[in-house]
């Protein structure tokens, strides 16, 4: 049984509330990106890679994971053609939102038309999530490319047409060259492509056999093309051990726990709360695999063509699991935590959304109240932890543009005098960028060899050994919040 494509006509109301508050999450993240100071993961990108050749960036002459190669090579042109502020760099990842929006959108509208609204709403409305952007980091990117992977494939077993084949390739490849941790996805989503063909052959009536290299023309080239660009960056990865994501304890633990946490932002979790989470979470992932085993033992093939998106999202998820599981346990691989984490929300989202889909048939009623539900908590969520002053990874950072500006009124006062800032090391890259595209030649180049008695200007935390020194030194610019400070030397 086919599934209908219905018109864009139909559920005007739903795509109306989509839009708006797809407009509106739009100008949300620009008013952010353009207000926030530049971060310290984004500055040190800007002053180590972006000026590179683009041979050299995406070839990792320099290796270290900073380098998100797609998001370096799209900062390095946003610079040429429109400057070097912070909305011009953090511009691809503020596309990569709208990109995002249209793959959801497509994907909920072709499956789930009647509740698209909110479920777009639980697909956008995670505050961590929609931190990346707003920043120049790549992982806004990876979402996005992730998102078109998913729709094209599901889209493929629909309509066969090549062209879909290539597209999830195309969004897998470029998800991959956004962030290394996408890696795992494309590999499990290859997996999973052979088994749902394989099984899809195996009980339809057709009598078609399954033949790999048939299955996958398409897809054998476009790996050796992907390995022929990532095989360098990897070597050198590998080489040097630095896919070091943090976690040590677990998958449960490290990455579920740490995806709940970053779901609330800065709230609170309790233990009982998180235990809650995991269990709604194994509880619909589970559900999900029952129903398609139970599909593949009955040789059920409308599963499979009425529901295959649920299918493919299900097993890829399970996939993407089992691998990193695997990794741990054989490589010694960490396991994801927080951030790095974060591509796994969208994926659950997905099979969540297509469960209850699967059930709106059975229960219209339960399906719609439970979704309102869910997204009604979300932006309850949303509403309490939005911001748009700092970004949960790096807080800290939140006073350097600030507290450039007052250094640079400080210069005014002397404006022939030359400048040595002494600063806590975590500050280094976010000055150096100020430094750098404001053109400050009269301040000296931020280092992280500590600060000097020499240094015409402090810019430490309340909590540096070196504070209790120095707290008796002018106050040019404080926040209580971070207890970040900028201290005058008068000597």
């Amino acid at each position: 049984m086919p599934i209908p494509n219905p018109s864009h006509k139909k559920f005007p109301l739903q795509l109306s509330l989509v839009l708006l508050s797809g407009l509106g999450i739009v100008w949300y993240i620009i008013y952010k990106a353009s207000h926030t100071s530049f971060t310290h993961d984004e500055s040190y990108t800007y002053t180590h890679y972006v000026h590179q050749g683009f041979m050299d960036i995406i070839s990792y002459k320099t290796p270290y994971t900073n380098n998100h190669i797609l998001n370096t090579v799209l900062m390095k042109y946003c610079e040429l053609l429109f400057g070097s502020s912070e909305l011009s760099l953090r511009l691809p990842n503020i596309l990569a939102f709208i990109l995002y929006s249209i793959f959801t959108i497509l994907l909920l509208y072709k499956y789930i038309p009647k509740l698209i609204f909110p479920f777009y709403l639980l697909m956008v409305l995670n505050h961590h999530l929609l931190d990346f952007f707003s920043l120049a980091r790549s992982y806004g990117l990876s979402f996005a490319f992730l998102l078109m992977s998913l729709y094209y494939l599901s889209l493929y077993f629909t309509s066969k047409q090549n062209k879909h084949l290539i597209l999830f390739n195309v969004g897998a490849f470029l998800a991959v060259m956004s962030n290394f941790s996408l890696l795992n996805y494309y590999v499990a989503a290859l997996i999973v492509y052979n088994i749902v063909s394989y099984v899809v052959l195996k009980i339809d009536s057709t009598g078609n056999n399954y033949h790999f290299y048939r299955q996958n023309k398409i897809n054998i080239v476009s790996v050796i093309l992907s390995g022929m660009v990532l095989y360098e960056p990897l070597r050198r990865i590998s080489k040097m051990s630095l896919l070091d994501f943090g976690g040590k304890n677990g998958f449960m633990e490290d990455t579920v726990g740490t995806a709940i946490y970053s779901f609330f932002y800065e709230m609170y979790v309790t233990p009982f709360l998180e235990t809650i989470f995991k269990v709604f979470i194994v509880s619909v992932v589970a559900l999900t695999i029952i129903i398609i085993l139970k599909a593949i033992v009955q040789r059920n093939i409308t599963l499979f063509k009425a529901h295959i998106s649920l299918v493919l999202i299900n097993l890829i998820l399970l996939a993407i699991v089992a691998i990193t599981i695997a990794q741990h346990l054989i490589l010694g691989n960490d396991y994801y935590i927080h951030r790095f984490a974060l591509f796994f929300y969208p994926i659950f989202i997905l099979n969540f959304t297509f469960l209850l889909n699967y059930f709106f048939q059975l229960s219209k009623t339960t399906s719609v109240s439970i979704s309102y539900l869910c997204a009604s908590l979300a932006l309850f969520n949303i509403y309490i932890n939005h911001n748009t002053a700092f970004y949960k990874d790096w807080k800290i950072d939140r006073d350097v543009k600030s507290m450039m500006q007052n250094l640079v009124l400080e210069h005014e006062k002397y404006p022939n005098k030359n400048i040595r800032l002494g600063i806590n090391w975590l500050f280094e890259p976010g000055v150096n960028f100020y430094r750098y595209t404001w053109d400050l030649k009269w301040l000296s180049p931020a280092h992280r060899r500590g600060i000097s008695k020499y240094d015409d200007y402090f810019y430490i935390l309340n909590t540096d050994e070196e504070y209790m020194d120095l707290s008796n030194k002018p106050v040019v610019y404080k926040n209580e919040q971070t207890g970040a400070v900028l201290l005058k030397n008068p000597n």
